[in-house]
């Protein structure tokens, strides 16, 4: 069963309101709750009318521990009057419920009354148990809120217990003491914690005390046999509430108890550089040597409050060391809260979650708070593994996670052999021999708790894995000629290794190319969660921290010697008769190329050209019978041109090969001068080769002019004085100029300069009126045109 604390819940004690109840649940299918009594009486009076203690709204049940058949359940806000002074102090008080008795513990109802005593201790607020049946409680309020821990024998607590006495004193009670003044309003006692931190076998007493140090807070080990102070711990952020939450577990397996530290409000720089509430959790690891090794987890959203509750799990995964949860109560969708669940390792804490719980439930009033509360390391359905019980005070909420049980599978896959013979052919498949190998799987499982003795695993099996979907897999298996298998095992658990063999053939060589690539096979396996669940629905899980698929690979035999690693040794270069090209010139530049492997066969060989944007590949030299007939195409990758050309799969050693390729040049811009080709294999150096780019122009000019001769003086014509028309200034002559270019080039810039007889003894002779171009010219004058502006007809 479950015990959940209900600190506002009403009871059937004589006049009290909402005094608290501590509930008995049951996990399984009725799921219903019933309160255990503790006390069933009203307020105690001192004298008629005259009540001695306080019992509503004392939240009684807002802290409960349990150790075996006791249990401790506490009211930090119960009151009482006390014996000498007519005024109501929150001392706080507990019930211990050892066996059917039960027996009422309020250590802080004592004679040391008022603020600088016991009087605000609000005894309870923070409880525990240890493994020499001690408890412990935290009383926040003690001294001037200095705070108070107090430890007392379960064994002296029942025996001394009168329930006529108010304040019982303890032979074996162990306690703080008051500090100065300048330790006021610390709370110590805020939360609690046990733990060996000193190797003597006996736990000591760890206590958060969130406002000490000028609010920096602290947490402080103190000694379980006499409450010395042994260590403190203080936080680095003022009202981050460092030690607001305490737990202590062995988290890394070494045997030392570890300490986790809550501080919910720590504020953590986000990408905008701005502060941000994200809460922080310290791991200390306990160090052989002494001391501690501390590391920081913080939360993932802002103003979640992660770190407001954290709780040991025990060892969840059965993996040997310990888990924990952390709770963020307002994080997640809508704030509905998440839980998150770290598992330890033998460096520490793993930091990212295995698992993170979220709140189902919506906020109603107030946030549902799921993850305010947490309590783990107890086996609740007795299947092996402990569990977790999470509450949501919000949503009147207490959920119970069982833990499955975990399977471990050992898992084997085995190729026979790992290097394939193409050329060995033993396997039939149809009416022909194809190369094969043998692929060998295995399973075994086991796991702790209560599984059942047989599960049923899904088994899936893929040959050339590595492969994308669509290509050809170069492997099948020979039953299905599939590259894909499924199989049906059925494991006992705890017995002996399951294993199936199949044979894979390869295909044939002229099936596919890629012969350097290691032919991966696949293995998958997936348990039918169905079929291994428990009388109650709970499913085990695959151990999570080992995968569930492996791989192995086979290689093709290749001509690279005896440990099949090809080591090539290529070589390239590349020549030409043609040393300078004419731009427009329509006979192609032919490059020689020359490509030979001195070393080991190579797989996959190609010939990359890098063609320049000037020029374009025409195709490979084939009327040449020296010359190989290379298959060559041209691409395109980011950007950059290429010619691609195949020279064997494999290019064997020896191999030398002579091929010729086309390339026509067209107009490059002004300052290009020359064309590199590029052409390299993946391992052979670099070969450049450059042509110089000329310009060749055969230019020619051709006149003519009408008329073609002119007597002087000109016959019947006299000049006038102010010449208005082409008549009044002479006969008209034409001269016209044709500029050709034969090519084979083109080319740019240029000028022809033309002269012309203007004068002859300072008398007009050639009187320009206008000139007209036809073409992509542009000419201009050193004179100006037709001075007398003559009309032009």
């Amino acid at each position: 069963f479950l015990l959940v604390g209900a600190p506002k819940a009403n009871t059937t004690q004589h006049n009290i309101v909402e005094g608290g109840q501590v509930l008995k649940c049951n996990w399984n299918s009725n799921r219903n709750c019933q309160p255990i009594v503790f006390d069933s009486t009203g307020n105690v009076d001192f004298a008629p009318d005259d009540p001695l203690e306080f019992k509503s709204h004392q939240w009684f049940g807002a802290s409960v521990r349990s150790k075996n058949d006791k249990i401790l359940a506490c009211a930090p806000l119960y009151h009482w009057r006390t014996e000498t002074k007519q005024e109501r102090e929150p001392v706080g008080t507990c019930y211990l419920l050892s066996g059917s008795k039960s027996v009422e513990y309020a250590p802080c109802r004592s004679t040391t009354i008022d603020a600088d005593g016991q009087g605000f201790c609000q005894g309870g607020f923070s409880i525990d148990f240890t493994k020499g049946d001690r408890v412990l409680l935290g009383g926040p309020g003690s001294f001037y809120w200095q705070g108070q821990l107090i430890s007392d024998r379960v064994t002296e607590i029942v025996a001394k217990y009168d329930s006529k006495v108010y304040s019982t004193k303890y032979d074996d009670q162990l306690a703080t003491k008051p500090a100065s003044a300048a330790f006021d309003d610390s709370y110590l006692g805020y939360s609690v914690a046990v733990g060996d931190f000193n190797g003597d076998g006996i736990e000591d007493f760890v206590s958060g005390v969130p406002r000490a140090a000028r609010t920096l807070g602290m947490v402080s080990i103190y000694n379980g046999k006499n409450m010395s102070s042994m260590y403190n711990f203080t936080g680095e952020q003022m009202a981050a509430y460092f030690g607001y939450s305490v737990a202590a577990t062995d988290i890394n397996g070494d045997n030392y108890t570890d300490l986790f530290i809550g501080a919910p409000l720590f504020m953590d720089r986000g990408s905008d550089g701005k502060l941000q509430e994200v809460g922080q959790v310290s791991i200390c690891l306990q160090r052989a040597s002494g001391g501690f090794h501390i590391t920081k987890l913080n939360g993932f959203e802002i103003f979640a409050r992660f770190s407001s509750s954290i709780a040991p799990l025990g060892d969840l995964d059965q993996d040997g060391f310990n888990d924990i949860a952390v709770a963020a109560p307002y994080g997640g969708e809508d704030k509905r809260g998440l839980v998150y669940i770290y598992n330890g390792r033998a460096n520490g804490l793993n930091a990212a979650p295995s698992q993170i719980l979220e709140g189902q439930w919506a906020a109603r009033t107030m946030p549902p708070s799921f993850g305010y509360s947490l309590k783990g390391a107890t086996d609740v359905d007795k299947n092996g593994y402990p569990d977790l019980i999470v509450g949501a005070f919000g949503v009147d909420t207490a959920v119970l996670y069982r833990a499955r049980p975990v399977i471990r599978v050992n898992a084997a896959l085995e190729v026979n052999p790992t290097i394939l013979n193409p050329e060995n052919k033993l396997c039939p498949l149809s009416d022909v021999k194809v190369s094969c190998f043998k692929v060998k799987f295995c399973l075994k499982a086991d796991g702790k708790g209560k599984l059942p003795n047989s599960l049923n695993f899904q088994v899936e099996l893929l040959l050339d894995k590595l492969k994308q979907k669509g290509a050809i897999r170069r492997a099948l298996f020979l039953h299905s000629k599939q590259p894909s298998h499924s199989k049906n095992m059925t494991i006992t658990k705890g017995g002996k290794m399951n294993c199936e063999e199949l044979d894979a053939f390869l295909r044939g060589e002229s099936e596919f190319r890629d012969k350097l690539t290691p032919i991966t096979i696949f293995m998958e396996y997936r348990l039918d969660y169905r079929t291994a669940a428990d009388a109650t629905g709970l499913h085990p899980i695959l151990n999570q921290f080992t995968p569930a698929n492996m791989s192995r690979q086979a290689h093709i035999l290749l001509d690279c010697g005896d440990d099949n690693i090809c080591k090539p040794k290529l070589e390239v270069s590349v020549e030409s008769d043609q040393k300078q090209i004419y731009i427009g010139d329509d006979n192609p530049l032919t490059l020689i190329v020359n490509a030979q492997n001195q070393g080991e066969g190579a797989y996959e060989a190609e010939l990359f050209v890098i063609v320049p944007p000037q020029a374009d590949f025409i195709g490979v030299v084939r009327n040449n019978e020296t010359l190989a007939r290379l298959s060559c195409a041209f691409k395109t990758e980011n950007q950059t041109r290429m010619v691609v050309c195949d020279l064997g799969n494999p290019m064997k050693a020896g191999t030398k090969l002579l091929a010729g390729l086309r390339f026509s040049v067209h107009q490059q811009s002004e300052m290009d001068t020359s064309v590199n080709s590029n052409l390299y294999d993946n391992l052979s150096p670099v070969a450049f080769y450059q042509a110089d780019l000329a310009i060749l122009a055969a230019v020619e000019i051709r006149g003519v002019s009408s008329p073609d001769h002119i007597f002087l003086p000109i016959a019947n014509w006299q000049p006038k004085e102010n010449p208005e028309t082409e008549d009044d200034i002479g006969p008209l002559v034409q001269h016209i100029y044709e500029l050709r270019n034969n090519g084979p080039s083109a080319f740019s810039k240029v000028m022809m300069t033309l002269q012309w007889p203007y004068q002859y003894k300072n008398y007009t002779l050639l009187y320009i009126v206008q000139y007209e171009i036809d073409g992509p010219m542009n000419c201009t004058s050193d004179m100006e045109m037709n001075p007398l502006k003559i009309k032009v007809s």
